[in-house]
């Protein structure tokens, strides 16, 4: 009786003692994948951020290029290729455009489509001679919206889960 009171008295110290170190090791664990998790969902959420801001700028640029250029091309609105105004336009266009490009991965479908949807009016806008450029570069600001707005919703889903 002595020895079996004396060994589960041992078993109880070696339980107490086991779990005294494994409780703090297991929450040690948890702490750090979680610590990633949210540095992970922050990182994701300024990306979000900051894509969103690009987006919306080039979408901005674009149609005063347009707006631009319809004016270049009608002779009496006093507006031309020289002007400077345009040209800070143009620089800042193509400055938000590369931050864009920067930002997206190239390798995904829906961030290709994307890169594809801003480079038209880009296109369209060095060409000579388009009828109707404004109606075609609110048609392409309409597609940028879209694809932004599918990769948006795709990421700010991921943050919400902690991903």
């Amino acid at each position: 009786m002595n020895v079996e009171a004396n060994t589960l008295t041992l078993v109880s110290a070696c339980t107490a003692l086991v779990a005294s170190i494994a409780g703090p090791v297991v929450q040690l664990v948890i702490a750090r994948r979680q610590i990633g998790a949210n540095l992970i969902s922050a990182n994701r959420q300024k990306w979000i951020e900051a894509l969103r801001d690009h987006v919306a700028e080039v979408i901005s640029l674009l149609s005063t290029g347009a707006f631009v250029k319809l004016a270049i091309a009608r002779k009496d609105s006093g507006v031309t290729p020289g002007n400077v105004a345009l040209l800070d336009k143009i620089q800042r266009l193509q400055l938000v455009r590369n931050k864009i490009v920067l930002l997206i991965n190239p390798g995904e479908a829906d961030h290709k489509a994307l890169l594809d949807a801003i480079e038209r009016p880009f296109a369209r806008l060095w060409q000579e001679g388009e009828p109707d450029v404004i109606a075609a570069v609110e048609a392409d600001i309409a597609a940028i919206t879209g694809h932004a707005q599918t990769i948006l919703k795709r990421e700010w889903i991921r943050v919400k889960r902690g991903e």
